[in-house]
């Protein structure tokens, strides 16, 4: 999971510093592309932490139960 993220940041690091570089291209293209994959970052991360919650909750409602 984690090299899912680290791969994005750096596609998105890689998009935000080839940006100054576009000759007269579209000149809000790297941001919005920056944006998006941002936004999938984030959501695949709070996806990430409520499996994990949910997960941890379930354990501990099992453990409690064996006692």
């Amino acid at each position: 999971e984690m090299r899912l993220a680290a791969g994005i940041i750096v596609l998105l690091a890689a998009l935000v510093a080839a940006e100054p570089w576009t000759p007269g291209a579209n000149v809000g293209w790297g941001a919005t592309v920056g944006a998006g994959l941002g936004i999938i970052l984030v959501v695949w991360m709070v996806r990430a932490w409520l499996r994990h919650r949910q997960r941890r909750r379930l354990m501990d409602m099992r453990d409690s139960a064996l006692w």
